[in-house]
């Protein structure tokens, strides 16, 4: 093992250095390395005031912290070495999260003058974009003259009451069952076919058959909302939230460079290619 770095007693290795800037943009850059070294660094010093304020992991943490990874991770460790290593971390992970989770527990005050006065600042932020709601009738493309039969089916939909009507006997989509609602979207979040059709038409028009790459389509938009700025009411208990969220990572950052300002003396960096 090659030492790059050292907090107190705690070693910092080539490898971990390395895993960590293929999360940074020019992973092989310098610049990147000397950024992925810091970063490892003020985990450490969170590691090591976690471990002196008595800190631990139970095995049931443990356990449930370890199946996470073993979800997410790609490809599972390869000997003995690898999966001490990935237990050192997960380990490391649970002691760092309860550090830092009892750091920033204390109570953040937020008045509901200080958020409407964020809200009237911010006032291009808060608003929701246009937006339909439509209903389709699907003939999948594996149905033997798909084609033929949306549009005979077209054929008899004079009305949205007819749509209605016909659409749970017909439609080949899960959504039939609700009479083909696909619920409310703005602009990028549908297929561009559904999309484009949809924000053409009003509210009780009814398209012609079209195709996507999942078959043939009957149209119904059901509703429609312009571009309009969210109520102040509607959006206060998120955006207290959020902005309580933005204050906890303050107070962490603040936090991690207090650390490194009163133990200098404890960081030490071997290898001057992971230094700007």
């Amino acid at each position: 093992m090659h030492l790059v770095a050292k907090v107190f007693d705690l070693e910092i290795s080539e490898d971990e250095v390395l895993n960590e800037s293929k999360k940074l943009i020019g992973q092989e850059s310098s610049m990147a390395l000397a950024h992925a070294l810091n970063r490892v660094i003020d985990r450490y010093l969170l590691l090591h005031q976690a471990l002196q304020a008595g800190f631990g992991v139970t095995e049931d943490e443990f356990d449930s912290a370890l199946l996470e990874t073993l979800e997410d991770i790609e490809e599972a460790p390869q000997d003995d070495e690898q999966t001490r290593l990935m237990e050192n971390r997960i380990r490391q992970r649970i002691v760092i999260r309860k550090y830092v989770e009892q750091v920033i527990s204390h109570d953040y005050l937020i008045a509901d003058e200080q958020l409407l006065a964020f809200y009237q600042d911010q006032e291009e932020v808060f608003f929701a974009p246009e937006a339909v709601r439509a209903s389709h009738i699907l003939f999948r493309l594996d149905e033997p003259e798909a084609e033929s039969k949306a549009r005979a089916l077209r054929a008899r939909i004079h009305t949205a009451d007819d749509f209605i009507n016909v659409c749970p006997n017909h439609s080949q989509c899960p959504s039939g069952a609700r009479c083909g609602d696909l619920g409310w979207f703005p602009r990028g979040r549908m297929i561009k076919e559904i999309e484009d059709t949809a924000f053409a038409l009003e509210p009780g028009q009814i398209s012609e058959v079209f195709k996507t790459r999942y078959g043939y389509h009957i149209l119904l938009v059901t509703d429609r909302k312009t571009r309009q700025r969210v109520p102040f009411e509607e959006i206060k208990d998120s955006l207290k939230a959020r902005l309580i969220q933005l204050e906890k990572e303050f107070f962490l950052v603040r936090h991690v460079t207090d650390l490194r300002r009163d133990n200098q003396k404890q960081i030490q960096i071997f290898d001057p290619r992971f230094c700007l």
